[in-house]
């Protein structure tokens, strides 16, 4: 009896654990179904909110085209040029082909057609370009976004590479200029404009860079202040808009750096919209450009220089045309400018651009470090003198400067028309891709200075330089045409 009693009580307590078992198991099954019903819910939630996200992004971004894209327009300039057998443009398109490439034969006058871009800034007609797009064609011709045609007059200033065309036309849809000095890297660019004449085209970017600098081959143009973007810039796209998120044109597209010159591969550099506007003020107000002009070449102040001249900030002073009005103030290569005309210096854009502001004829003070010692000279302003053209390239091999040179005599005064009574050593020969070359040496300069120490001898220099190892830096004060400057050379 007791052992039935026993065994009901076991299937008892098994049939139980049973039921409770069962009855877990499907809360279970109730409870994960339910959660992976809920999770489901939340990822729909989730893509949906990501994608009104981006819906959100795309709108602020077609915003910005549709309200900027309206006062971009297409600029046609036709120009006559002589040939010489073959297409204008094509020797320089070419010469960097790794393999021969057959030139199309068109001798005589040509009319060739070049095409770039432009922004309205003024609903009166007035359109800021490129020099290079418009400057010195003989016929412009401007399409807006509407297809309507106009003639344009131009008005250019090759220094800044900028110009302005000037249309008859009204109530136009002007672009805001924005301030270019607020431009940070890696904020958003976008680039407007018609390359390889594809009109009104869009690229989206950053800005990668600011001030940088550009030189044009052949005294083409010089370029001290630039802005680098992504945002992809092509043949076309010279004249046409840089905007930002605020669609504000911050910089005027200008070149791109490219292995062939040919097609964008990520380096567009653009003028600032501060210098346009300077530019642009002074072109339609008086038909040019009037620049303060000091006649030296500054420099940004390295952590080494600041040790050296025992300064904090300022520029440095590179190179002096000596009758110019910096030459007749009394500056000196060397001096580190701390202050003009009561204003801070602080690097060599901003030093540029006030000097440049600065009214010709006006007095100004000037704060400079020399030899570690606060000095204030006071300058009389000039006006800023045509564009030179480009020196020749330098000569071939020498020594372990890179650099070869002689004594002065009758017939190498003769040869580098130096100056009469010139006192030195001439620069005869520069090695190519030496750091002498790199820095600017060439043949027919003449060194008057070598680390601070005077040189009138060949031999002179040698027994100065004779000590100095690779890593060490050569200083070398130099002269040519009433201009003295700084070359400093690191010995390879």
């Amino acid at each position: 009896m007791n052992r039935m009693k026993t065994l009901v009580s076991r299937r008892a307590r098994l049939v139980l654990v049973i039921v409770l078992s069962m009855a877990l198991g499907i809360s279970l099954a109730v409870n994960l179904s339910g959660r992976d019903a809920a999770y489901a819910l939340d990822r729909k939630a989730t893509a949906q909110e990501h994608c009104a996200a981006l819906h959100e992004l795309q709108d602020a971004f077609t915003s910005i085209v549709d309200e900027v894209v309206p006062s971009v327009v297409s600029i046609t300039s036709t120009r006559t040029v002589e040939t010489n057998g073959t297409m204008p443009g094509l020797e320089e398109f070419f010469k960097n082909f790794p393999f021969p490439v057959p030139r199309p034969e068109v001798p005589g006058k040509q009319p060739p057609k070049t095409y770039g871009s432009g922004v309205i800034v003024r609903s009166e007609g007035y359109i800021l370009t490129n020099d290079h797009v418009a400057g010195g064609a003989e016929k412009v011709m401007v399409t807006l976004k509407d297809g309507r045609e106009f003639q344009g007059t131009v008005c250019r200033d090759p220094r800044s590479d900028l110009a302005v065309v000037k249309i008859d036309a009204k109530d136009l849809p002007a672009a805001k200029l924005g301030d270019s000095s607020k431009v940070k890297v890696g904020s958003w660019a976008i680039a407007i404009g018609s390359p390889f004449h594809l009109d009104q085209t869009v690229t989206l970017g950053v800005i990668s860079a600011t001030g940088r600098q550009a030189s044009l081959p052949e005294g083409a143009g010089f370029y001290p202040n630039l802005i680098q973007t992504d945002a992809s810039v092509n043949p076309g796209n010279s004249g046409g808009p840089l905007v930002n998120i605020d669609g504000e044109v911050i910089g005027i597209n200008t070149l791109i750096q490219s292995p062939l010159g040919a097609a964008n591969i990520g380096i567009g550099f653009a003028i600032p919209t501060n210098t346009a506007k300077f530019v642009l003020d002074q072109l339609i107000t008086r038909g040019k450009v009037t620049r303060g002009y000091l006649g030296l070449v500054p420099e940004d102040l390295t952590p080494k220089r600041k040790a050296l001249y025992g300064v904090k900030e300022g520029v440095f002073v590179n190179a002096i045309d000596l009758d110019s009005p910096a030459g007749k103030a009394g500056f000196q290569v060397e001096d580190v400018i701390t202050e003009f005309d009561g204003k801070k210096v602080t690097n060599e854009i901003q030093f540029r651009d006030t000097v440049i502001a600065t009214p010709p004829g006006r007095q100004v003070p000037v704060i400079i470090v020399r030899d570690k010692a606060q000095k204030t000279l006071t300058v009389t302003v000039g006006e800023a003198p045509p564009i030179e053209t480009a020196k020749a390239p330098a000569e071939e091999p020498s020594t372990k400067l890179g650099f070869s040179m002689a004594d002065i005599t009758p017939e190498l005064t003769k040869k580098y028309n130096l100056d009469e009574g010139a006192k030195g050593v001439v620069v005869t020969k520069v090695s190519i891709g030496s750091s002498a070359a790199q820095e600017g040496l060439r043949p027919g300069l003449v060194i008057v200075r070598a680390n601070s120490q005077p040189i009138t001898s060949v031999e002179e220099f040698n027994a100065l330089t004779k000590d100095l190892k690779p890593g060490d830096t050569l200083r070398l004060r130099i002269r040519a045409k009433g201009r003295e400057g700084l070359v400093a050379i690191v010995i390879d």
